[in-house]
C-alpha cells in the first residue's frame, strides 16, 4: 500500500538520482559538454576569472641589455547570481487513496509524475541555455485580422519558439507586471503566432512580452546574456560591456551558410583567441540553408553522435547540432571547453524540517514536492566564441 511515509521515502531514494541523471544527461550536447561544480560559489553567487593576453616576462635582447621586464597576467573577475531553478510535482490525496490497494497502479502514478516533471525540467533548462536571464519569452504583435478587448485571453507574438502548451507565464509592459497572477497557455497556433491563455493579460500593447512566470530577471545567463549588445544589457558578469570591449565575442552577419562561411569565423576566432571551437549550435532554419549549400555542391553529409544519444551533422569534425530554442536566422560557435556551470550541488528535493520532501499543499488536499538546483552560466573566455547571423543576399541590379 502507497501512502505519504512511502511514497516520500521513494522520491528520496530511488526518483532522485534517476530523475538528476536524466535531466543532466539528455536535455541538450552543449550542457553535457559544459563543466559543472562548486568551485568559484561564495555566498549566493559564483565567481571565476579571465585572463587577457599573456603574461610579460618573454623577450629577446642582445648580450649586454637588460632582461625582459616581468608582470603578472591581466585578469577580469566575472560574477553571476544563483538562480533558483524550481521544479514542482503535485499528487491529489484521491490519486494516493485510489492506487492504495494497487502497487502497480502506484508506481504508474509515481512514474507519471516523474515523467512529467523530467520533461518539463529539460524543455525549460535547454530554453535558458539559449536565452539572456531575462526570463522573456516573446513580444505582442499586432493582429489585423482580429479584434481583441483589453480583457482578451488570445494574444499574438512575435515568435512560439519558447512557448509550450502548459507553461505558465506573467505579462510585462517594459518592466511593470501587467497581471496579478500567472496565467497558463492552453493552444498555441504556431503557423499564426496566436496564444491562448486562461485568463486575462490585462494590457495587450504591442510590444508587451510573455515571460516565464516568476523568472523576471531571474534566469540564468544563457547564450543571448553573452552576447547581448551594450544596448541590450549594459553589464556583462558584474562589469560594463562598454570596458570590456576587447574581450567581447564577434557577431558576424553571413549572406550564405556554407562551409567556407563556416571556417571564416572559425579562423577568426582561432587568430583572435586562440580558441577551438568544438560545437555549432544552429538554429532550424540554419541547419536546412547549410544542407541545401551542401546539396548544391555535391558535398556528402557528414553525421556524429554526441554523448546523450544526440544525433548531429558535422563540419570538419565540429559537431553542427540544431538548437531547438537557437534564435531563428542563428549559428553558435562555442569552446565549450570555456563555459562553467557554478552550482551549489546537484538536482536535490527540498526538505522540510522533519526532512521530508512530500508536504500537503495549503488549503488542497494534495501533496507536493519540490525539486531545485541552485546554478548559473559563465562563459570564462567570451573572446573564444562567436554567433553568425543571416542575411538575404541582396538582389543584384544587373539585367
Amino acid at each position: 500500500m502507497i501512502n505519504t511515509t512511502n511514497a516520500d521515502k521513494v522520491l528520496q531514494s530511488v526518483y532522485l538520482d534517476v530523475v538528476g541523471k536524466q535531466i543532466n544527461t539528455t536535455t541538450s550536447p552543449f550542457y553535457n559538454m559544459i563543466e559543472t561544480g562548486v568551485e568559484g560559489i561564495v555566498g549566493k553567487e559564483f565567481f571565476t576569472n579571465t585572463r587577457l593576453g599573456i603574461s610579460s616576462g618573454i623577450g629577446c635582447s642582445s648580450d649586454e641589455s637588460s632582461l625582459p621586464e616581468s608582470g603578472s597576467p591581466i585578469f577580469y573577475t566575472f560574477k553571476a547570481p544563483l538562480i533558483n531553478i524550481y521544479g514542482n510535482v503535485e499528487i491529489t490525496d484521491k490519486a494516493l487513496r485510489a492506487t492504495s490497494g494497487n502497487p502497480g497502479q502506484a508506481v504508474d502514478l509515481l512514474n507519471t509524475e516523474m515523467e512529467n516533471l523530467i520533461r518539463a525540467a529539460k524543455y525549460n533548462f535547454d530554453r535558458m541555455l539559449y536565452q539572456d536571464g531575462n526570463g522573456k519569452l516573446c513580444q505582442f504583435v499586432e493582429n489585423s485580422s482580429a479584434s481583441m478587448s483589453s480583457s482578451a485571453s488570445i494574444v499574438y507574438v512575435n515568435s512560439t519558439k519558447n512557448l509550450i502548451e502548459g507553461m505558465m507565464v506573467d505579462t510585462y509592459k517594459n518592466t511593470a507586471k501587467t497581471n496579478a497572477t500567472p496565467n497558463r497557455i492552453t493552444a498555441i497556433d504556431r503557423t499564426t503566432g496566436m496564444v491562448k491563455l486562461d485568463g486575462s493579460v490585462g494590457d495587450l500593447t504591442v510590444g508587451n512580452q510573455l515571460v516565464m512566470q516568476g523568472a523576471y530577471r531571474n534566469e540564468m545567463y544563457g547564450l543571448q546574456y553573452l552576447f547581448a549588445t551594450s544596448q541590450e544589457i549594459n553589464t556583462i558578469y558584474g562589469n560594463l560591456r562598454s570596458q570590456l570591449a576587447t574581450i567581447l565575442p564577434t557577431t558576424t552577419q553571413i549572406s550564405e551558410v556554407n562551409g567556407n562561411a563556416l571556417q571564416e569565423i572559425i579562423d577568426a576566432v582561432e587568430e583572435r583567441s586562440a580558441s577551438r571551437i568544438n560545437l555549432i549550435l544552429a538554429s532550424y532554419d540554419m541547419r536546412r540553408k547549410y544542407l541545401a549549400a551542401l546539396r548544391e555542391m555535391s558535398i556528402n553529409v557528414d553525421y556524429t553522435t554526441l554523448d546523450g544519444g544526440f544525433k548531429s551533422l558535422s563540419y570538419n569534425g565540429i559537431p553542427v547540432y540544431a538548437a531547438r530554442f537557437a534564435p531563428d536566422n542563428t549559428m553558435y560557435f562555442v569552446n565549450t571547453d570555456d563555459f562553467k556551470l557554478g552550482q551549489l550541488a546537484d538536482w536535490t528535493w527540498i526538505e522540510s524540517a522533519n526532512g521530508k520532501v512530500l508536504r500537503q499543499l495549503e488549503n488542497k488536499a494534495a501533496y507536493g514536492a519540490t525539486l531545485v538546483k541552485y546554478a548559473n552560466l559563465i562563459c570564462k573566455r567570451p573572446m573564444g566564441q562567436a554567433k553568425a547571423v543571416y542575411v538575404e543576399p541582396e538582389e543584384s541590379d544587373d539585367h
